[in-house]
């Protein structure tokens, strides 16, 4: 991690970091995904299957309320999935 950026998150894919750092450039917050996943093996083990979402200091706490904020609107599931289409609204 270079100075002045700090880890946001730590997830199992390099997929979903990526999907977590696409969101929070589209609400121009800078971030960097580094992958520790080590492609040579077929399972994850341990740090080896790290992949990170970082940003720099000062966006850090914009950024956690963001993700906060997406994960208690669940922006993720679909209409469906979230009540939207099922005519009771």
């Amino acid at each position: 991690m270079a100075d002045g950026w700090e880890v946001l998150e730590v997830v199992g894919t390099e997929e979903e970091a990526e999907l977590i750092a696409g969101y929070l450039r589209s609400r121009e917050i800078d971030c960097v995904v580094e992958s520790l996943h080590s492609h040579e093996f077929p399972v994850n083990v341990t740090k080896l299957g790290e992949v990170r979402v970082e940003v720099p200091s000062a966006q850090l706490e914009a950024a956690r309320e963001l993700l906060e904020r997406r994960v208690a609107a669940d922006v993720d599931s679909s209409p469906w999935e979230s009540g939207q289409l099922d005519g009771k609204e």
